[in-house]
C-alpha cells in the first residue's frame, strides 16, 4: 500500500471519490462503445488488445506533464500493462453481457491511491495473470460467438 500523505486520510478519501468519476467514465468509451463494435469484426482477445493499445497511447501525453505521477513512470511497462489490463477486463465484460459496472469498478480500483506507484514488476505479474485468464477463457476469448456486440445491451442492431 502506498504511504499516506502528511495531510492524513482525508485527502486520500477525497481523491478516491474523484477517481471514481474520472477513470471509470472512460469505460463508457472503451467498453461501452469500442469493445462491442470491435467484437463485431474480431475475436474478444484482439478487440481487448486493440483497445489496450489505444488506451496506452491515450495516456501518453500525461507522461510529459510535470507534476503528475505519470512523469515519474516508464511508459513501456505502463503501455504493456494497459494492453494486458484491457485483455483481462474483456472476459469480465462479455461474461456480464455488456454491463459496464464491472469494467468501471475494475478501472477504479486500478487508479485508487491505495496502490503504490506503477512498477515494472507489476506488468510482469499482470502478464502472468492475463495468460492464466486467457487460457481459462480460451474457448470464448478467441471466437466472436457469444461476444457482446451491441452498444446498448438488449437493443437489436438494425
Amino acid at each position: 500500500m502506498a504511504p499516506l500523505p502528511p495531510e492524513g486520510i482525508g485527502p486520500v478519501v477525497a481523491l478516491m471519490f474523484m477517481m471514481l468519476l474520472l477513470g471509470p467514465i472512460e469505460e463508457f468509451g472503451w467498453r461501452g462503445v469500442a469493445q462491442p463494435l470491435l467484437q463485431r469484426y474480431v475475436a474478444p482477445f484482439w478487440a481487448g488488445a486493440l483497445i489496450g493499445t489505444v488506451w496506452g497511447i491515450w495516456h501518453l501525453p500525461a507522461f510529459y506533464l510535470a507534476g503528475v505521477v505519470f512523469a515519474e513512470w516508464s511508459f513501456l511497462p505502463f503501455f504493456v500493462g494497459n494492453i494486458v489490463l484491457a485483455i483481462l477486463v474483456t472476459p469480465m465484460f462479455n461474461a456480464s453481457r455488456g454491463s459496464l459496472l464491472i469494467p468501471m469498478l475494475f478501472h477504479w480500483q486500478l487508479i485508487n491511491p491505495f496502490w503504490p506507484d506503477a512498477q515494472p514488476y507489476d506488468t510482469w505479474i499482470l502478464v502472468g495473470v492475463a495468460a492464466v485468464v486467457v487460457w481459462w477463457n480460451r474457448e470464448t476469448i478467441f471466437t466472436r460467438a457469444g461476444a457482446v456486440t451491441e452498444v446498448i445491451p438488449g437493443e437489436a442492431r438494425s
